[in-house]
């Protein structure tokens, strides 16, 4: 697997850091398991040390932002490195998902 995730519960939602790459079906389930049992619907996937993504993760992207939002929730991303912000612009996925340059800007979101 070349995806680890790293969860850390805060005060107003919850933080998934995303070190390496989701490109295959077995990298997407580490995320996917992190986030099967979420209590907070106020998610943030902080993309600073993940390297490269292709519509593999974008789809789990996708599925868990559906979530959140059903339970009045929201995924927020932030830091992504340029080369999935150009991504993400290509793809027009940053019209769907609310970007964010740092986490800390994120987390204001939700206060």
């Amino acid at each position: 697997m070349n995806l680890n995730v790293t969860a850390e519960a805060n005060s107003d939602c919850m933080i998934f850091h995303l070190q390496g790459k989701i490109l295959t079906e077995s990298d997407a389930e580490n995320l996917k398991d992190a986030v099967s049992n979420l209590k907070s619907f106020k998610v943030i996937f902080n993309l600073k040390a993940l390297t490269h993504i292709n519509s593999t993760g974008i789809a789990v992207f996708v599925k868990t932002m559906t979530k959140c939002r059903i339970e009045n929730g929201d995924l927020l991303i932030c830091s992504p490195n340029k080369l999935i912000s150009k991504l993400f612009e290509i793809t027009k996925m940053n019209d769907v998902f609310s970007m964010y340059d740092s986490e800390e800007s994120a987390i204001n979101y939700f206060k």
